[in-house]
This record gives structure tokens, C-alpha cells and sequence, in this order.
């Protein structure tokens, strides 16, 4: 899984206004403390630790907070080791992993892994077009293979949706078959939500 996955996410090119933060390219004319060549450290990293997980959470796209300088989903560079911001979502999120265990049995992704931004705000993210969304679905569609899928966000369930080709339930809709389901996202005040649809989807999981 590991090399695979870090050679789909390698072959979709950056675009003007999205980033792939892996390529070396990346880092010409950024403003990131961390490197490229970091980055994939870091996935490579985290694809080890989580390489025998039975789940899968999946984001929108990359922030720049959080996997535009850390190189993994959720996670920013300073939970990591490395310089730069602290984001408040990998926060929660690394806190309802850890409540439950789960650190190493969960791999973080994103629908669209690459780092969407305002044309010349490189600081500024923006929500994924459908063809972006797209772009991502080969990565996505073997990151989740073989483990139950936690999509946190609409946007994020809509994407897991069409690659598997069946609706994800709500927490409130699950049934403990269900492989996959989405929960809110901790962001803009979701963060009560979040945790409760968490605990929830674990109970019923029994993870």
C-alpha cells in the first residue's frame, strides 16, 4: 500500500490554482517551512504505521494548516515534528482517534489530495471543482480498499459515493454492515458533532 499509494498521489500534476505538495516542484516559490522531499517522508511514514488498519477517514482536499505542510491528511506539520501552524481540525481529529485507540489502525486521506487555493493566495484554500474531485477518485478508490470509511464532510461522502458506487449513510442512517458513513465535519463550529457521530460509529463498528 505504502509505495502505491505515494505513486497515484505523485501523478496527478499540480495545476495554477492546486498544488501537489509532494513534487518537488512544489516548493519553488512557497512560502512553507517544510519541504517536499519532508512531506513524502511523512506519508511514507504514515502509510507504515497504519499499513494493517481496517479504517479509512477521508477528508475534502489538503489544507494549507494542515497536510499542504505536514504531508498527511488531518494532521499539521507541528503534531509531526516540523515547523509551521497548528490547525484546529487535526487537532480534534487526532483527539477522537487516540480516545478510541485507533492512532494506528486509521489511515487519513483526502478525496482530493493535492492543495486547492484562491488564484495567487497560496494561503488560502478553496473547495475542490468536480473535475478536481475527479482527479482524486483513482487514489481514493485504493486507499479505501479493504477498510470501513469514516468520510468526514458531505463533500468527502459525496466522492466516496461515486467511487464505490453506493450512498454513505449519515450516523443517524448507518447500520453496523454498512462499510462506510459520514460524519460532520469538525470545522465551523462542528466539533460537538464530530465527536458524537465518532462515538457513535465506533460503538456501532465496535472498533
Amino acid at each position: 500500500m505504502t509505495s502505491t499509494l505515494l505513486n497515484l498521489v505523485m501523478a496527478i500534476p499540480s495545476t495554477a490554482t492546486a498544488t501537489n505538495f509532494y513534487l518537488d516542484s512544489s516548493d519553488q516559490g512557497a512560502q512553507f517551512a517544510t519541504s517536499a522531499a519532508q512531506r513524502r517522508d511523512q506519508l511514507t511514514a504514515h502509510l507504515r504505521d497504519v499499513e494493517h488498519g481496517d479504517l479509512v477517514l477521508v477528508g475534502e482536499a489538503a489544507g494549507w494548516r494542515g497536510a499542504r505542510q505536514s504531508g498527511v491528511a488531518f494532521t499539521s506539520p507541528t503534531m509531526v515534528g516540523l515547523p509551521g501552524t497548528r490547525e484546529a481540525s487535526a487537532t480534534t481529529v487526532h483527539r477522537a482517534l487516540a480516545a478510541h485507540g485507533l492512532d494506528d489502525r486509521a489511515l487519513l486521506w483526502n478525496a482530493f489530495p493535492l492543495h486547492p487555493f484562491l488564484p495567487g493566495r497560496h494561503d488560502k484554500n478553496r473547495r475542490p471543482t468536480s473535475v478536481e474531485f475527479a482527479a482524486g477518485d483513482g487514489v481514493l478508490r485504493a486507499a479505501i480498499r479493504g477498510r470501513r470509511v469514516i468520510a468526514v464532510g458531505g463533500n468527502a461522502a459525496a466522492s466516496v459515493a461515486r467511487v464505490t458506487g453506493k450512498a454513505v449513510p449519515t450516523v443517524q442512517s448507518m447500520s453496523s454492515s454498512d462499510l462506510a458513513v459520514t460524519v460532520r465535519h469538525p470545522s465551523f463550529g462542528g466539533v460537538p458533532e464530530f465527536n458524537a457521530g465518532f462515538d457513535e460509529v465506533v460503538t456501532r463498528w465496535r472498533l
